[in-house]
Protein backbone atom coordinates (compact mmCIF):
# COMPACT_ATOMS: atom_id res chain seq x y z
CA UNK A 1 0.00 0.00 0.00
CA UNK A 2 1.44 3.36 -0.92
CA UNK A 3 1.25 6.37 1.31
CA UNK A 4 -1.03 8.08 -1.23
CA UNK A 5 -3.70 5.43 -0.66
CA UNK A 6 -3.61 5.62 3.13
CA UNK A 7 -6.47 7.23 4.94
CA UNK A 8 -5.91 9.82 7.65
CA UNK A 9 -2.72 11.66 8.46
CA UNK A 10 0.39 10.68 6.54
CA UNK A 11 3.10 8.83 8.42
CA UNK A 12 6.01 11.02 9.59
CA UNK A 13 8.57 11.10 6.81
CA UNK A 14 11.43 10.58 9.21
CA UNK A 15 12.45 10.29 12.84
CA UNK A 16 12.96 14.03 13.17
CA UNK A 17 9.31 15.11 13.59
CA UNK A 18 8.85 12.46 16.27
CA UNK A 19 12.08 13.38 18.04
CA UNK A 20 11.15 17.06 17.90
CA UNK A 21 7.71 16.37 19.35
CA UNK A 22 9.25 14.23 22.08
CA UNK A 23 11.79 16.88 23.02
CA UNK A 24 9.13 19.58 23.19
CA UNK A 25 7.08 17.40 25.51
CA UNK A 26 10.09 16.37 27.62
CA UNK A 27 10.88 20.07 28.12
CA UNK A 28 7.28 20.97 28.92
CA UNK A 29 6.21 18.01 31.02
CA UNK A 30 9.39 16.17 31.90
CA UNK A 31 10.55 12.82 30.59
CA UNK A 32 8.70 10.62 33.08
CA UNK A 33 5.39 12.44 32.53
CA UNK A 34 5.54 12.08 28.74
CA UNK A 35 4.11 8.93 27.18
CA UNK A 36 4.55 7.49 23.71
CA UNK A 37 0.87 8.36 23.15
CA UNK A 38 1.64 11.99 24.00
CA UNK A 39 4.49 12.01 21.50
CA UNK A 40 2.46 10.45 18.70
CA UNK A 41 -0.42 12.83 19.33
CA UNK A 42 1.91 15.86 19.20
CA UNK A 43 3.55 14.57 16.01
CA UNK A 44 0.20 13.65 14.46
CA UNK A 45 1.09 10.04 13.75
CA UNK A 46 -0.05 6.64 14.95
CA UNK A 47 1.58 4.58 17.69
CA UNK A 48 2.73 2.08 15.08
CA UNK A 49 4.45 4.89 13.18
CA UNK A 50 6.37 5.76 16.33
CA UNK A 51 7.52 2.16 16.66
CA UNK A 52 8.61 2.10 13.02
CA UNK A 53 11.34 4.52 14.05
CA UNK A 54 11.94 3.93 17.77
CA UNK A 55 11.82 0.85 19.97
CA UNK A 56 10.90 2.84 23.09
CA UNK A 57 10.59 6.33 24.51
CA UNK A 58 14.23 6.23 25.65
CA UNK A 59 15.28 5.25 22.13
CA UNK A 60 14.30 8.80 21.08
CA UNK A 61 17.27 9.97 23.14
CA UNK A 62 19.81 7.32 22.17
CA UNK A 63 19.03 6.20 18.61
CA UNK A 64 21.03 8.89 16.80
CA UNK A 65 24.14 8.10 18.78
CA UNK A 66 23.53 4.36 18.50
CA UNK A 67 23.24 4.66 14.70
CA UNK A 68 26.51 6.59 14.43
CA UNK A 69 28.35 4.12 16.67
CA UNK A 70 26.89 1.17 14.74
CA UNK A 71 28.12 2.57 11.42
CA UNK A 72 31.57 3.24 12.92
CA UNK A 73 31.82 -0.31 14.29
CA UNK A 74 30.79 -1.78 10.92
CA UNK A 75 33.40 0.37 9.17
CA UNK A 76 36.11 -0.53 11.71
CA UNK A 77 35.43 -4.25 11.36
CA UNK A 78 35.85 -3.95 7.59
CA UNK A 79 39.21 -2.11 7.77
CA UNK A 80 42.05 -4.15 6.37
CA UNK A 81 45.44 -3.99 8.07
CA UNK A 82 45.99 -0.32 8.90
CA UNK A 83 49.51 0.00 10.29
CA UNK A 84 49.58 3.78 10.36
CA UNK A 85 46.00 4.08 11.67
CA UNK A 86 44.95 6.47 8.91
CA UNK A 87 41.71 4.62 8.09
CA UNK A 88 40.81 4.14 11.76
CA UNK A 89 41.33 7.88 12.40
CA UNK A 90 39.11 8.68 9.39
CA UNK A 91 36.31 6.44 10.70
CA UNK A 92 36.51 7.82 14.23
CA UNK A 93 36.60 11.40 12.94
CA UNK A 94 33.47 10.70 10.87
CA UNK A 95 31.76 9.51 14.07
CA UNK A 96 31.85 13.03 15.53
CA UNK A 97 31.89 15.18 12.37
CA UNK A 98 28.78 17.23 11.77
CA UNK A 99 27.32 15.98 15.03
CA UNK A 100 24.40 18.36 15.04
CA UNK A 101 22.46 19.02 18.21
CA UNK A 102 19.88 16.28 18.66
CA UNK A 103 17.60 14.88 21.32
CA UNK A 104 20.52 13.36 23.26
CA UNK A 105 22.40 16.67 23.31
CA UNK A 106 19.23 18.43 24.45
CA UNK A 107 18.71 15.82 27.16
CA UNK A 108 22.28 16.08 28.41
CA UNK A 109 22.20 19.88 28.52
CA UNK A 110 18.81 19.99 30.26
CA UNK A 111 18.85 16.73 32.20
CA UNK A 112 17.63 18.15 35.50
CA UNK A 113 14.84 20.23 33.96
CA UNK A 114 13.71 17.22 31.93
CA UNK A 115 13.90 14.86 34.89
CA UNK A 116 16.45 12.70 33.08
CA UNK A 117 19.35 12.52 35.52
CA UNK A 118 18.68 8.88 36.42
CA UNK A 119 17.95 7.85 32.82
CA UNK A 120 21.20 9.35 31.54
CA UNK A 121 23.25 7.79 34.33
Amino acid sequence: MTSASRAGRPKASSREPLAEAACELFLGRGYASTSVADITQRAGVSRSSFFNYFSSKSDVLWSGLDDRIGRAVDDLVAVPEDRDGREVRRILSALVEDFAPDSLALAMNNSSALGLDAELE
